[in-house]
């Protein structure tokens, strides 16, 4: 996918239509994979794999997942804290922190939550 990504397609739709068929057509697997795809293409693969790392912190590479989590056992639990902070094996003092800084604590007060 970051090979695909990495071209400049300047044929466009048309051309990223043409390479996908063609890849799908010759494809030996149920997946594209990288050698199904021409040698123009490819050439914009990273020479190193360090290349494709994306140089967000890992503080704000979890907050999306656990937000998700957070939520999924709020709901849960019927936005019970209690029950949740249980759930999740941690402190309740800490899910009101984090509550609060995912800004879950403002959604439950719009639902009538408190």
């Amino acid at each position: 996918m970051s090979v695909l990504q990495r071209y400049d397609w300047p044929g466009n739709v048309r051309e990223l239509e043409n390479v996908i068929e063609r890849a799908v057509l010759l494809s030996k697997t149920d997946y594209i994979t990288f050698d199904d795809l021409p040698l123009n293409i490819t050439a914009f693969a990273p020479l190193n794999p360090m290349d494709d790392f994306d140089s967000t912190s890992l503080k704000s590479a979890i907050a999306e997942p656990e937000r998700k989590i957070l939520r999924a056992a709020l709901e849960a639990n019927n936005w019970n804290r209690q029950l949740t902070a249980l759930a999740l094996k941690i402190n309740r003092t800490t899910l009101y922190k984090k509550m609060k800084k995912y800004g879950l604590e403002d959604e439950a007060e719009r639902m009538g939550i408190r």
